[in-house]
């Protein structure tokens, strides 16, 4: 087998990793074969590179040539895995498109990204590509993923149509050592038209590090996506991060992180293969869905964004509420005496006699919770795309699990700095990835430069060479602090930050985060751009304050009169108050207005990965903003 330093494309890095444990079962998910099933459903490395193949063979019988592009556009199942893979062995660019996005917004993608086919995962999906169809003159055909009752009209396909192309028995694993091995055998030859196996052999050995593995669009808090050309050397450059973690193949990952997202892409769907981990793909991510995945599964590594850390932190407190007091006490106490072993262990001090003995004890009692949570099993867990508060870190190290932060975009594929086990610095995203290089401008802009960096925005020099200068620093947009260890600190969006009419600049994710614990508040929006104070608009945790309302006997009839209400809006008073007595004057909340529904990513007003879109909020609230200043 060669070596791993070698490895030159993603599929060499597939072969490389999964030859070993062919037979084992590395995926697990409640679809199969396009149905949706009760029961959890396991696919061996063998099962699915045979797919993979038979996938990749079927796209070079469509015609499709090396560095074209095939849309992917559906929620994470094992067909959006198999389509990628087989993808990519055939030498094909992946555009992966967020399901969620409106018929108009997936045919700017389409349009501008050039792309002959989309594989969807529902009916309903193809008929949304479908019905802008007349705007998409360069679509072949849209594949659906589910199985279908009865087969659609052109051209919408079955998948299993598409599979149909590659009908022959499959022999995966020859064809994974023949393009492992790069030279032809001896008398090998060009392969005939028919031979769909050797001729995905040459397909994979042509496949350099520079070639376009994925154009993945930015969802963007502003202005329209931009598609991110990211090689396949992009990818590979993650490596260190994934090799740094200490994971193996007894490990089981649980995904609830989007695909069609690049940190969703290399942390679970590439990282699980390059550690030879298995990948249990969640139920949809409604919180029911991922606490069901958690209790049944009992994974040992979650990759996520904060606000997972933080529901489930706020879950733990609706549980723990409603024990006796002395119960209550007995946590806390617990979750100091791991605070403490933490940060001795982070350190490198031994623990005293007196401490380990505390611990033990303190386990037994930090070991329910994380039964009850279905966190018995995680040893490492990972937060990525936002800034995680402090407090909800510490909480989390009391339990005995450190969360490790990076720091990373999807112009970088996506992670620059990590912490990492034996590294970590609570309170910033950590040190540079192997092959990275940071720095700051001297309006603290954080710079990147080295292996990760994309090769460049799709179809658009002007706006590359404005983000990547002529000595290949990429220029973030954020804003940071490196210390004297080297690691790297976020500050905000250098394009978010608030500068007000006093001329005090205000970092509004520093505001905002600092509620990212409270249990009443699903999100905090702050606004002051301009202005002569700061305001925020406080978008409520409807289910936490309508049990709060019950206890207090108030029975408001809707949201509405529920957020109107005097003692609710007592009760935010008294959340704000809290929380600015942590700021510094010019960074309180001075004036607040209650939305009545809670923001999501189809009305605009988040992104998927759950980060604010304010230029829209400030646009769809502009009547209640004026009227906190008026």
């Amino acid at each position: 087998m060669q070596d791993d330093c070698e490895l030159r494309n993603v599929v060499d890095s597939v072969i490389y990793h999964t030859l070993d444990i062919w037979d084992e079962v590395k995926l697990i998910s409640k679809y199969k074969h396009g149905r949706h099933e009760t029961a959890w459903q396991t696919f061996t490395v063998a099962e699915q590179a045979e797919i993979q193949c038979r996938l990749a063979i079927a796209w070079m019988r469509l015609g499709m040539l090396p560095g074209e592009r095939v849309a992917i556009m559906a929620v994470n199942r094992p067909r959006w895995i198999f389509t990628l893979n087989g993808l990519l062995a055939a030498h094909l660019v992946a555009v992966p498109i967020y399901p969620t996005l409106t018929a108009e917004q997936a045919a700017y993608i389409l349009n501008h990204s050039g792309a002959k086919y989309v594989v969807v995962d529902t009916l309903a999906q193809a008929e949304k590509i479908a019905s802008v169809l007349d705007r998409l003159p360069r679509v072949k055909g849209i594949y659906i993923m589910d199985v279908l009752e009865r087969q659609p009209d052109a051209p919408l396909y079955a998948f299993d149509a598409l599979l149909a192309l590659a009908p022959e028995p499959i022999d995966a694993r020859d064809i994974y050592v023949r393009a492992r091995d790069r030279a032809p055998a001896e008398g090998e030859g060009v392969p005939p038209s028919d031979d769909g196996a050797a001729q995905l052999c040459e397909r994979i050995r042509g496949i350099n590090g520079e070639d376009l593995a994925a154009i993945v669009y930015t969802s963007g808090t502003t202005g329209d996506p931009k598609g991110v050309m990211l090689t396949h050397q992009n990818f590979l450059s993650q490596r260190p991060v994934q090799k740094g973690f200490h994971v193996g193949r007894d490990d089981v990952f649980l995904n609830h992180l989007p695909f069609s997202h690049c940190f969703g892409l290399t942390a679970d769907l590439f990282g699980t293969i390059e550690m030879r981990a298995t990948l249990v793909i969640a139920d949809g991510i409604a919180p029911e869905q991922i606490r069901h995945a958690l209790h049944s599964i009992e994974p040992t590594v979650i990759m996520s964004v904060p606000r997972f850390f933080e529901k489930t932190y706020m879950q733990i407190q609706q549980t723990v509420e409603q024990r006796p007091k002395i119960a209550r006490r007995l946590l806390a106490a617990a979750v100091r005496v791991g605070i403490e072993v933490q940060a001795l262990q982070r350190d490198g001090h031994p623990l005293p006699a007196g401490l380990r003995l505390k611990y033990r004890l303190s386990r037994r009692i930090t070991d329910q919770v994380l039964c009850k949570a279905g966190l018995r099993r995680l040893h490492l867990a990972y937060a990525g795309g936002a800034p995680i508060s402090p407090e909800l870190c510490l909480f989390f190290e009391g339990l005995g699990i450190p969360v490790y932060q990076g720091y990373g975009l999807t112009e970088t594929s996506p992670v620059v700095t990590v912490n990492l086990p034996g590294r970590n610095k609570p309170g910033t995203v950590g040190l540079p990835i192997e092959g990275m290089e940071i720095a700051t401008a001297e309006d603290g802009e954080i710079l990147v430069r080295g292996k990760c960096v994309m090769k460049g925005y799709f179809d658009d020099p002007a706006e590359t060479a404005r983000v990547i200068d002529g000595e290949g620093w990429l220029h973030t947009g954020d804003v940071g602090q490196i210390d004297s260890d080297g690691y790297l600190r976020i500050v905000d969006r250098k394009k978010e930050l608030i500068v007000t009419s006093n001329g005090k600049n205000i970092a509004p994710l520093a505001v905002e985060s600092a509620f990212n614990t409270d249990p009443f508040i699903n999100r905090v929006a702050v606004i002051g751009e301009g202005r002569n104070f700061i305001s925020a608009l406080v978008f409520p945790e409807f289910d936490h304050v309508r049990q709060w309302a019950a206890r207090q006997n108030l029975a408001p009839e809707s949201d509405h009169a529920l957020v109107s209400h005097p003692a609710v809006r007592a009760l935010f008073e008294e959340r704000i108050a809290l929380v600015n007595e942590r700021l510094a004057r010019y960074e309180q909340i001075k004036k607040f207005a209650l939305v009545e529904h809670v923001p999501n990513v189809d009305t605009g007003e988040i992104t998927p990965t759950e980060k604010i879109k304010r230029r829209h909020i400030e646009e769809k609230y502009r009547d209640i903003i004026e009227g906190m200043y008026t």
